[in-house]
């Protein structure tokens, strides 16, 4: 008789929904640079043909950037028996960003935050605080930082319309967010109950019952965060947020340094703004086209040179946005694998 072939045991399910994951995001990934290869080249021809000592101190601030985004996050979630670091906070920034540019936008962004932080053996509540919070935190700085530029504008007597009616849209997102937050807090009774009937709507489609015991547990853990954010206050949460936004910026000021422009901190701002905001906010993947485009024409509208502002901006968008994205999906395994305890 033939020996029996022996069969390797196949990997657990939840392993193999990991790896079918990382598949197709892989294949979304291939699709989205090569389908924008040409505005990455024009991007790297612009950074190849700048200052370099500038251009080094562009991609420190916006490394610093990240290092910003780490800092909200660890102090968005204090409520854990091991805190997330600084760097490990800004990997996963990075990671999850990447998966919210190639489709999942801010649910995806804040999912895969929320799993990661599940995977350190953080709890549900607690892990979706950090998920949304910094998300919420860090738009609303940037709308803030919009409304300063459209006053820049308006004092300068050029502000388009266009650009004001995207920032009331982008205003009235962010206010829908901070109202449920907000709501979480004030309405504890009624969180629980909602949460419950949240659950058994997605266990129709799921075919399975929702677990009362665990909808008490996880709403608790939720408000056991918010309790712990409000008592050691705002500071640290917001501290990060500006860092993140400020250096940003200063990465933006250091290509126009490095283009031999010298920009005005108003006109800065200004330009900054609003691009950023409606690009984060769009369904178009990164907001590609938006953020470039609405940069350039503002830029241009408050007296840079269209030559300057495009180099520079093009140079911009491949620090900040596009090396980002492709070193946040090669980040994407490493953050998988990185465990403290099973979730």
């Amino acid at each position: 008789m033939p020996a029996e072939v022996e069969h390797a045991p196949l990997p657990p399910k939840r392993k193999v929904k990991w790896y079918l994951f990382i598949l197709i995001l892989l294949g979304f990934a291939i699709y989205f640079f090569f389908s924008r290869f040409v505005a990455m080249e024009r991007a790297a021809l612009a950074v190849s043909s700048l200052k370099i000592p500038f251009v080094m101190l562009a991609f420190v601030a916006q490394a610093i950037s990240y290092l910003g985004s780490g800092y909200l996050l660890r102090k968005t979630v204090p409520v854990a028996d091991k805190p997330v670091s600084v760097v490990d906070g800004a990997l996963m920034t990075a990671g999850a960003n990447s998966v919210g540019t190639l489709g999942g936008g801010v649910i995806g962004t804040a999912g895969m935050v929320y799993f990661w932080l599940r995977r350190r053996g953080i709890n549900p509540g607690v892990a979706g605080l950090g998920g949304w919070l910094p998300i919420v935190l860090n738009n609303t700085v940037l709308a803030l930082t919009s409304l300063a530029g459209l006053l820049i504008m308006v004092y300068l007597g050029k502000s388009p319309h266009i650009f004001a009616a995207g920032f009331g849209l982008a205003v009235l997102v962010l206010g829908t967010f901070l109202g449920i937050l907000i709501w979480t807090v004030t309405h504890r009774e009624h969180l629980e109950p909602l949460a419950t009937a949240i659950a058994n709507f997605v266990g129709k489609f799921r075919h399975r019952s929702s677990d009362a015991s665990k909808i008490k547990t996880a709403v608790n853990h939720l408000l056991e965060g918010w309790d712990t954010l409000l008592q050691d206050g705002w500071s640290g949460p917001a501290t990060g947020a500006l860092l993140t936004t400020g250096f940003d910026m200063l990465t933006l000021a250091f290509l126009f340094l490095a283009a031999g422009y010298r920009i005005n901190a108003a006109v800065l701002i200004a330009g900054y703004g609003v691009p950023q905001l409606l690009g984060k906010l769009t369904v178009i993947l990164g907001g590609v086209g938006v953020v470039e485009g609405g940069m350039i024409g503002l830029f241009s509208l408050l007296g840079v040179p269209r030559g300057s502002a495009v180099l520079v901006v093009l140079a911009y968008r491949l620090v900040s946005f596009w090396l980002p994205t492709a070193v946040g999906i090669l980040l994407i395994p490493y953050l998988g694998r990185k465990t403290a305890s099973p979730a």
